[in-house]
């Protein structure tokens, strides 16, 4: 999955123009509460932070040099009563839960009415004022974000953090994968090793055998393209290789030799018998190259292969089995190689 697939490059919407569009009074007031439960867990996310470092001494310490009376007050009336604050925005967020809950049975969005605290889990955890579970609000947030972007409320794919956390959500999930395939694909190996001859039988005649035709097709096609391409690439070598070997023929052949005493034309009818001889055997084969796309030469590819399709079910195929399981199991080192290549290294070159 590369980056590209995550960023879109479309004209961001403007929130106020959709919550005002062609909107139903109950989606608009929807829109509206979302938007305030994210400047609330925004809030009081800030302030969780701000009052946890200000506990700390050097901080504290640090604000009030910079600002006395400033400290004086968050001291008395925030930072005293912190507890009492944050149920306040507890008490906003449990009833967030409660009304999505209620909107969730209305809707009926799940398979059982009580399905709903499981599904937002993160939203029950975060109405929880304990530390370890105050920062699981930052989930809601996130939540709330997916579904504005799914109603065309923002547009987040333009965001520049938004482009940055997808360059390492690829590089994770890249990662991840091709552990998983890695491990996948060695397992293979290690069984077809263990395994080999009957893994290979089946490899036969489970996925050869029944693509008899495509492979005679295909065998027949290449043959056809590699023979055909290399004799008119060399054509003029070849006819002169066989003008070679047809000549020492006629020279070594015991009746010519005789013919060529006859008075007066044995000579002259020796040379064109020469060349008959030759030029026919140019034409057969300038002929049996291009014959090599006929039903005939398709027809005999397809022997060949069911041939040596029979040959490889056959009960005696040791040898036949021992080199499809190498072939098989280069072809997966081959595929391992490709996959750990490390594509998300694109991204910073």
């Amino acid at each position: 999955m590369s980056l590209s697939e995550h960023v879109g490059r479309r004209e961001t919407p403007d929130p106020f123009a959709v919550i005002s569009g062609d909107r139903s009074l109950g989606e608009r007031l929807l829109l509206i509460w979302d938007l305030a439960i994210i400047g609330l867990v925004t809030i009081n996310l800030a302030l969780i932070i701000f009052d946890t470092l200000f506990a700390i001494g050097p901080v504290g310490h640090a604000v009030g040099a910079v600002w006395p009376s400033g400290h004086d007050w968050y001291a008395r009336h925030v930072h005293r009563n912190f507890t009492t604050i944050d149920l306040v925005f507890v008490g906003v967020f449990v009833l967030d839960v409660l009304a999505g809950w209620a909107l969730a049975i209305v809707q009926r969005r799940y398979y059982r009415w009580y399905f709903y605290p499981f599904a937002r889990w993160f939203d029950v955890l975060g109405c929880i004022p304990v530390a370890g579970f105050r920062f699981l609000r930052v989930l809601r947030v996130i939540s709330i974000v997916m579904r504005l972007q799914r109603l065309g409320v923002i547009d987040i794919r333009g965001w520049w953090l938004y482009r940055q956390l997808m360059v390492y959500y690829d590089i994770v999930v890249e990662e991840i994968s091709d552990r998983v395939v890695l491990k996948v694909l060695s397992g293979v190996q290690d069984e077809m090793k263990s395994g080999g001859q009957q893994l290979s039988r089946q490899i036969v005649r489970d996925v050869i055998a029944p693509r008899r035709r495509q492979l005679t097709t295909a065998a027949s096609t290449q043959l056809e393209y590699s023979l055909v391409a290399a004799y008119r690439a060399n054509r003029g070598q070849i006819q002169a290789y066989v003008t070679n070997i047809v000549g020492r023929a006629a020279d070594a052949n015991p009746a010519l030799k005789n013919l060529e005493r006859v008075p007066m034309l044995g000579g002259y009818v020796s040379e064109s018998i020469d060349d008959a001889i030759r030029d026919t055997v140019n034409q057969v084969l300038d002929e049996a190259v291009e014959g090599l796309s006929s039903e005939e030469f398709d027809a005999l590819v397809g022997n060949i292969v069911e041939a040596a399709i029979e040959r490889l079910l056959a009960q005696d195929v040791g040898a036949a089995s021992s080199e499809i399981r190498d072939v098989t199991i280069e072809v997966l080192e081959l595929v391992k190689e490709q996959v750990a290549v490390q594509r998300w290294r694109e991204h910073f070159e």
